[in-house]
């Protein structure tokens, strides 16, 4: 699998309502991900102790060729003015750290309890 993973930091409206924040988060996903089905999983992760107020997305894709699939979905995407200035509407929520690659190491290593 490989594994893109965004970080952001909350901007202050998405700290000052958080409610509100939480609610919009939901509908975006649905919204993002809807045209996006090489994207096999999706996880999030808040951060309570450290960077507070500080979110990470993982998506997960099959293999490289799933992720250069997302990449050009991205592009045709974004060459559509509604859906971009739907997507850049993030800007009020959130500002992007950074994006990192992973991907599973040749080993099964790690477990999951049920």
């Amino acid at each position: 699998m490989i594994y893109l993973r965004y970080r952001m930091k909350l901007a202050r409206r998405a700290r000052e309502n958080m409610k509100e924040f939480w609610a919009w988060l939901d509908k975006r996903e649905e919204w993002f991900y809807r045209d996006l089905p090489m994207v096999k999983e999706v996880r999030w992760f808040y951060t309570v102790v450290g960077e507070v107020y500080t979110l990470e997305n993982w998506a997960a894709f099959d293999d490289e060729a799933g992720f250069g699939a997302y990449r050009a979905a991205l592009g045709t995407l974004k060459a559509d003015e509604g859906w971009e200035s739907e997507r850049v509407s993030q800007e009020d929520w959130w500002e992007f750290l950074d994006t990192m690659l992973f991907t599973d190491p040749p080993v099964k290593v790690g477990f999951r309890r049920s």
